[in-house]
């Protein structure tokens, strides 16, 4: 969770443990595992699948791009702000929140 004063000074990199794929139309899709004991009563008794696809917008989908390369908040946002200018305000805000959740889900790794 961020924690940090300043958001530019996080960085982040993808979860190598991740299954994620590129769908046809440019949006990327996060597969997310469900694990645990619960999870397993779930899909065995409510035949509930082990495994949901998370399907990222077209602003999430070039965040999720540019972590390939890109790994400080500084240098994504900069990168978004040039792809999609006023469309992506308000900016910062809406990253730390997307940053946020994909960090609490596993789905990225805040480097030290």
């Amino acid at each position: 969770m961020l924690k940090s004063k300043n958001i530019f000074d996080l960085r982040y990199r993808r979860n190598p443990d991740l299954q994620w794929k590129m769908l046809e139309d440019g949006t990327v899709e996060l597969a997310m595992e469900h694990r645990g004991l619960f999870a397993a009563i779930a899909h065995k008794v409510f035949k509930r699948p082990s495994t949901s696809y998370i399907k990222l917008d077209e602003l999430g989908s070039f965040v999720w791009q540019e972590l390939e390369s890109s790994h400080d908040v500084k240098t994504v946002s900069e990168a978004v702000h040039s792809h999609f200018g006023e469309k992506a305000e308000p900016l910062l805000p809406r990253l730390g929140q997307f940053f946020n959740l994909l960090e609490r889900y596993g789905f990225i790794v805040r480097e030290k």
